[in-house]
């Protein structure tokens, strides 16, 4: 292993907390080291906290949020619905397209195909109701991959959801759903 010499001095405090952890993992390095990986750890994922936090923030002023609920409680909030009202509720209101316009700040029809994607996808993480989801690309169509811990009444409203948000936008979707998850071909308007 390639290995750099640290000289340093640090004040009393830092060097008390430096014999605490010193005695925990056996040498000065070791402490080290370990501390500088749990510094880079933290930035990484204060970074992603601190960009959910913003979603959630900015989200909630620009598609007039009304709560954010914990996903256990939203799932047993579903089981109780009525999906069909649910569903013609977001069909009406265009939620979706408001989400994507507002995001982007600019209609749904000037935004690239890849950017309405992206908002699918970075919505959905946001909202955090399902456990993966993502793209790829296939040719003349795109797959959404959405993988989530709800029931098959949430697929279909996903389907439903996302679904008018791609005819809005003037493409043509084919969707394969269970229980636990929704594939969604997003064809290409070639």
């Amino acid at each position: 292993m390639n290995k750099r010499r640290v000289c340093t001095t640090i004040s009393a405090k830092h060097w008390e907390l430096l014999k605490k952890y010193t005695a925990k993992f056996e040498t000065q390095q070791k402490a080290l080291e370990f501390a500088l990986e749990s510094l880079e750890n933290d930035t990484k994922r204060s970074s992603e906290q601190l960009a959910d936090e913003q979603v959630w923030l900015l989200t909630g002023k620009g598609t007039e949020s009304a709560c954010i609920l914990h996903r256990d409680a939203f799932k047993t909030l579903l089981e109780g619905a009525d999906v069909k009202r649910i569903i013609k509720i977001v069909t009406n209101q265009k939620i979706a397209e408001h989400m994507i316009s507002w995001y982007y700040q600019k209609p749904l029809k000037k935004c690239s195909l890849k950017e309405v994607l992206d908002g699918v996808v970075f919505f959905l993480k946001a909202a955090k109701v399902a456990d993966t989801v993502n793209y790829v690309e296939s040719g003349n169509y795109y797959t959404l991959k959405m993988i989530h811990g709800l029931d098959i009444g949430t697929s279909k409203m996903f389907i439903i959801f996302i679904g008018s948000l791609f005819e809005a936008y003037g493409l043509k979707t084919e969707s394969e759903i269970s229980d636990k998850s929704l594939f969604m071909k997003v064809y290409k308007n070639l």
